[in-house]
């Protein structure tokens, strides 16, 4: 009988000393990629995995089942607020990116960091300009993200148009946590801190397919909204027209259990 695949089976897991292991560890958990340490300390990336597959960030799998209907609905708003896809299948790349403001949106990603660690998935963030930028390696959300938002591609600009895929069947939860999502990610909330009153908050898209679905959304919950096209500012990213949505403090007092951290800086402050 052939010894070779006895052989080569040693062969995938190099012997390693106490320290050398505790250096994967310690890079795993820092959020490295197998291939990053790999390179570091020499070591082939299947031995890398064979100790580290707690900690490595491509390895962890998102346990959906641990978030609620509303936690979920938050995340796609997030998303269809503020997130992108970096997919390369041919290397198994599969990455959703959220942009937050440096200055103001520090609490918001404290909290999408807390969603991701309770469905035990860890998030890489780091500091990009004016950005806290999350990153979250991961095929299951990629695939539970499309099947909840189509995006499409446009002729006009490397920007996919986002449309949300059958909003209708959503629980109230998710459409509750969605709401939260999309005013966190892309939306503002207005407030006086001599009074302590709240004005509203904002919502703003350039899709105006997104922003009837929106209405629909909200709509739904029973919310009334105002809608007009936003004024254009130099420093805008885009020539496209901007659409607001409006979201009065009446009707935002209708939905207290909607999850938003900006609402929450409102209570906090008051």
């Amino acid at each position: 009988m052939s010894t070779k695949p006895k052989e080569k089976a040693k062969q995938l897991f190099a012997r390693l000393s106490h320290q050398e292991i505790n250096n994967i560890q310690t890079l795993s958990r820092s959020g490295l990629s197998l291939k990053q340490i790999s390179t570091h300390l020499k070591i082939p990336k299947t031995t890398i995995y064979h100790h580290a597959k707690k900690y490595c960030k491509k390895m962890t799998y998102l346990n959906q089942a641990a978030l609620s209907e509303k936690e979920l609905g938050y995340l796609v708003g997030m998303f269809v607020g503020d997130g992108t896809h970096i997919i390369k299948t041919g290397r198994g790349t599969y990455i959703t990116k959220f942009s937050l403001d440096k200055r103001r949106d520090d609490d918001v990603a404290t909290h999408v960091c807390g969603l991701f660690a309770k469905g035990d998935k860890r998030v890489a963030q780091r500091i990009e300009r004016n950005s806290i930028t999350l990153r979250v390696f991961s095929k299951e959300f990629v695939n539970f993200l499309a099947k909840h938002v189509e995006r499409i591609e446009q002729s006009n600009t490397h920007r996919k148009k986002k449309l949300l895929i059958d909003y209708e069947k959503w629980s109230e939860a998710f459409k509750l946590g969605f709401v939260g999502g999309l005013i966190d990610s892309d939306g503002h909330v207005y407030f006086d801190t001599k009074r302590g009153k709240r004005f509203g908050a904002l919502i703003r898209t350039a899709n105006g397919a997104l922003r009837d679905q929106i209405i629909s959304v909200l709509s739904n919950l029973g919310v009334a909204t105002t809608t007009y096209k936003g004024k254009y500012h130099e420093k805008s990213y885009s020539f496209l027209p901007q659409y607001v949505i409006y979201i009065p403090t009446k009707e935002l007092n209708e939905m207290p259990e909607m999850l938003s951290i900006k609402l929450r800086r409102c209570v906090l402050a008051k």
